[in-house]
């Protein structure tokens, strides 16, 4: 992908996938990847379930722990068939929450597949086979648990408060980024199983607990199936939702927005387009109360201005993927913005004549103007002025089983080199 590479820090540890990381001669099929945090009423009767419903399957079972209690010590002395290895984080290790200490799970991982399952119960661990299953038998990327596809529920969430977020934090992300999570029921589901490749030489910069949703904006994936499941009532212990989680979404959402220029173009654009009204609305009072130039003068010299203003903030931001190197490259690009969008001055002119015409404020007339060609510049901007290599946009439809096909596949981005670390 074309991620914009950030600089490491010790709040957010930036987290790669190089291929090289993957050890031992012999992979199993599948990684079971289990994020904890006190759990030492749930982790053995989770290992048991896992054991019982995968065989057959080659697997193994990473804990990835941050607990307080005696977590770790059950884990260590579970003796089962399976391979089951502890990644016990120091305090200082844990910044970023949930989603990092899944990171880390993911880095260790040696199967094709890698599954991400809570150690709460919450996520019934007989569903896993299932998902294991349709993987192999689409040839699926990523296999979504879903509690919102039909058949499934969510009523374990406690409370209608923790409901209302799940699905308010659903519909803000599909919302923001419809380019990669149209055909997700569930983002923020935090139950589900990758290819390993899926993540390979890919930069991952999660905070707090949507790792799904990384997953799906920043991996390399085409295909994704999604099966229903029931989110069951907590088995024991308590839940470790807190207001904190809130504000980690809130600032994972906003990194995702910021670092990742190919999603939410069109809210970049809107944003842009916004600060360029400003911008426009400025120079015209400027031109005809300042300096007492016509409407018409100073609607051009207001147009022309916002135009140049767009072009550098959408060539920087929304479009800096796409963008070219080099002067020449950037004077033809701005000739074709200013081409892309003569449509949408033309809509702006017309309105703005007619509400001069009908007696409208000068200031009012040049506000609906802008509004009426804001939109109609997108998709001239997007396809002409910065269009996408090879430009191949071909949907296929979801099939019955929930496959939701991606209309590209993504390019990986450049990868930091990975830190070393060790597990217990």
């Amino acid at each position: 992908m074309g991620a914009r590479t950030a600089k490491r820090d010790d709040r957010s540890p930036v987290i790669s996938f190089p291929a090289a990381l993957r050890p031992g001669p012999t992979p199993p099929l599948l990684t079971v990847v289990v994020p904890t945090f006190n759990e030492q009423d749930n982790v053995e009767a989770l290992v048991d379930r896992l054991i019982a419903a995968l065989a057959g399957s080659d697997f193994e079972i990473i804990f990835v722990d941050d607990s307080t209690d005696d977590t770790p010590r059950i884990v260590m002395g579970l003796q089962r068939d399976v391979p089951i290895k502890l990644i016990h984080r120091e305090t200082w290790e844990r910044s970023g929450g949930l989603t990092t200490a899944i990171v880390r799970g993911l880095r260790a991982a040696r199967g094709e597949y890698v599954s991400v399952i809570d150690g709460d119960l919450q996520h019934p661990p007989e569903k896993l086979a299932e998902m294991l299953a349709e993987a192999r038998r689409c040839d699926a990327d990523i296999v979504v648990a879903s509690r919102y596809r039909k058949g499934g529920s969510a009523d374990g969430l406690p409370g209608v408060t923790r409901r209302l977020i799940s699905l308010g934090s659903k519909w803000l992300s599909k919302l923001l980024f419809y380019e990669r999570l149209r055909h997700a029921s569930d983002p923020g589901s935090g139950f589900f199983l990758l290819r390993r490749d899926v993540i390979d030489g890919v930069e991952l910069r999660p905070v707090g607990y949507k790792m799904l949703t990384e997953v799906l904006v920043r991996g390399r994936w085409t295909e994704l199936v999604e099966v229903p499941y029931r989110f069951q009532p907590r088995n024991a212990g308590e839940s470790k939702a807190t207001l904190k989680h809130g504000s980690q979404y809130v600032q994972h959402t906003a990194r995702i927005f910021l670092e990742v220029p190919e999603v939410a173009r069109v809210w970049k654009f809107l944003l842009i387009g916004a600060s360029g009204m400003a911008v426009n609305l400025g120079v015209l009072w400027l031109a005809t109360s300042g300096l007492g130039l016509a409407p018409h003068a100073g609607w051009a010299a207001g147009v022309e201005v916002s135009v140049l203003s767009n072009f550098w903030l959408n060539r920087s931001i929304t479009w800096r993927d796409r963008r070219g190197r080099g002067r020449l490259r950037t004077l033809l690009e701005a000739a074709r913005y200013h081409v892309a969008c003569a449509l949408g001055v033309t809509a702006s002119l017309v309105v703005f004549t007619a509400a001069v015409h009908f007696g409208a404020a000068t200031m009012a007339a040049g506000f609906f103007g802008v509004v009426s060609g804001l939109m109609t510049n997108f998709a001239g901007v997007s396809r002409f002025a910065f269009p996408a290599p090879g430009d191949a946009r071909a949907v296929a439809a979801p099939r019955i089983s929930g496959v939701a096909p991606l209309p590209r596949r993504l390019e990986p981005a450049p990868a930091d080199v990975a830190a070393d670390e060790q597990a217990a």
